[in-house]
């Protein structure tokens, strides 16, 4: 099966540096979109530089960095419209020979394993249109995770492709027939990086976080390994110590330290 994957971003370098090579082995197309929704200009961190730069051979890669919000006029999905529209920009240049779309953010990590079990849930399953699957949620390092005790599920990220289909911004379950699927998950490093944190909750969910973002502080003066912090939007979710693994392609250590620097 031909895989596409979609990424809307805006200064993702110390991920891309980690995702792009394993995505680039294993997908037939990439599309990037380069947009900054509150500054209204592109990434300034590198990551157009990067992309640019990647050695690609096999001509996969689409990167979209002229977007502009105001010519877009058809569109769909959920939360910041600037982020639905960049989804139906980068509709307009998946292949019609893909079968399948992702469209994992690219601080949401995935074992290579998982590519071929999706190829054969679609396989025994012809109704099926999308898959949604469970997070594991780190905060302040790769050694925090957000209670996983219940699968913690928020949109699903994969889905089949149909040709001439306009993708919107977290609704893939809205297209047709939708699992949940439980045998992998989703390593998401969402709350990582003081100066990301700080940013989601001023700028995107803009709800005060001081007393959490306090404790995170004193905890990387402190060189803690592990910290106690609530889920910003489910206060009775904490973190617990995380002794598992990780896709085997992240240099995880590197990875948690650059967004900690």
């Amino acid at each position: 099966m031909n895989h596409c994957h979609i990424s809307i971003m805006c200064n993702e370098l110390i991920f891309l540096k980690q995702k792009l090579p394993f995505l680039y082995n294993n997908f037939k197309q990439l599309i990037f979109v380069d947009y900054n929704i509150f500054d209204k200009c592109n990434s300034n961190d590198g990551t157009i530089e990067y992309i640019e730069s990647f050695n690609d051979v096999d001509n996969k890669i689409t990167l979209i960095k002229d977007f502009n919000p105001s010519i877009v006029s058809k569109y769909n999905g959920v939360s910041v419209i600037e982020k639905q529209k960049m989804f139906a920009v980068a509709s307009r240049y998946v292949y019609d020979n893909i079968d399948i779309v992702w469209a994992t953010d690219l601080d949401e990590f995935f074992e290579k394993d998982l590519i071929n079990e999706v190829e054969n849930i679609y396989l025994n399953d012809k109704e099926l249109v999308s898959i949604d699957l469970p997070h594991k949620i780190f905060a302040y390092n790769q050694y925090n995770i957000f209670d996983d005790t219940n699968d913690f599920y928020i949109k699903p990220r994969i889905t089949k492709h149909k040709k001439g289909k306009q993708y919107g911004h977290c609704n893939f379950e809205t297209y047709g027939k939708t699992i949940k699927y439980s045998n992998r998950y989703l390593y998401h490093f969402a709350f990582i990086g003081f100066k990301r944190c700080d940013f989601k909750f001023n700028k995107i969910y803009k709800n005060n976080q001081k007393p959490w973002l306090e404790a995170y502080l004193k905890a990387i003066s402190n060189k803690e390994k592990h910290i106690i912090l609530h889920h910003p939007a489910y206060k009775k979710l904490y973190t617990i110590p995380y002794n598992g693994d990780y896709p085997d392609y992240i240099d995880v250590d590197t990875m948690c330290k650059s967004l900690n620097n």
